[in-house]
């Protein structure tokens, strides 16, 4: 009887010390993070769990794989966190971040002033330089040279010439510069690079801007564009919105945790995480979107 007792006894204490630990595992801090979920290769939804992706909180069986998710899990790991994507349109990450729906917003946003009015951000995660995007009969005329301002001026390249980018968009905003200084045709905004990319390959619009990345995602899914590169001096005025953060409310000292785990991220792991992030993407292809939605999925980048 005393055996059985003591069984039982062992049996009753195993139990709740595999509970007590599996409790501890469950009680984790959790960081829950707004994404888009559509802005290739900063983040992109996908069908396929693997080594790269974290499931969606808010969206049954699909995943989320990009550069914004490698950020996404260094933090998870570095402390000890448990991370929670929860999807977001562009427009509402930053109202759930004040709301307290989400702790973190890395959808490759830029710090400006205006939005530092509503909530605080780390330091850079990744820093690009704006592109054009065009016809590949045109771009290949540029490969492998920064094109200065004269010698966009000399060649006459964007007189007169539609440029068109993302609504609420540092990429759109530049396009006054350009209207300045080449007399280009600054074009109303579409809603994503989607449409934007589509109208290029159509003809409605000669270029498209964008980030690099970005860049370099559309045209891998698309042969028929290419990227033209332009000396960033050009874009002086918007330097230094050309970086993008991440997102944290007034406030809170996950700032600083952030901000640590990002000095020790290194020129060349960003970098390669990128470049890595941006082949994936472009081998990605989701069979239920047009070829057009392919292309690119999301609205805006420096957004």
């Amino acid at each position: 009887m005393k055996k059985k007792i003591l069984s039982l006894f062992l049996c009753l204490f195993s139990f709740i010390f595999l509970f007590s630990c599996s409790k501890k595992v469950d009680d984790r801090r959790t960081i829950t993070i707004g994404i888009d979920c559509n802005y290739q290769p900063f983040n992109w939804t996908t069908g396929e769990d693997s080594d790269y992706t974290l499931p969606i909180d808010n969206d049954q069986g699909k995943f989320v794989d990009g550069y914004d998710i490698v950020m996404a899990k260094k933090i998870g790991n570095t402390l000890n966190a448990n991370i929670v994507i929860r999807k977001i349109e562009w427009e509402a990450l930053i109202t759930n971040l004040v709301n307290k729906n989400v702790d973190l917003v890395i959808a490759g946003m830029t710090d400006t002033e205006e939005r530092r009015k509503s909530i605080d951000f780390t330091d850079e995660y990744y820093r690009s330089e704006i592109v054009l995007v065009a016809k590949k009969d045109i771009s290949s005329k540029y490969e492998n040279t920064y094109l200065s301002s004269e010698k966009i001026k000399e060649e006459k390249l964007l007189e007169n010439k539609i440029v068109e980018s993302q609504i609420s968009t540092v990429d759109d905003d530049v396009i006054a510069v350009l209207k300045d200084n080449f007399n280009c045709v600054h074009a109303t905004a579409q809603e994503t690079f989607t449409k934007v990319s589509a109208d290029v390959k159509a003809g409605s619009a000669f270029a498209m801007t964008a980030e690099l990345p970005v860049a370099t995602a559309i045209v891998n899914s698309n042969k028929d564009l290419g990227i033209i590169h332009i000396d960033q001096n050009i874009f002086s005025e918007y330097s230094g919105e050309l970086g993008v953060s991440i997102g944290v409310r007034k406030g809170d000292p996950l700032k600083d945790e952030v901000n640590k785990i990002l000095a020790s991220y290194s020129k060349e792991e960003r970098d390669k995480d990128m470049l890595e992030a941006t082949e994936r993407s472009s081998k990605e292809v989701d069979n239920s979107k047009s070829d057009l939605e392919r292309i690119f999925g999301k609205p805006e980048y420096v957004k």
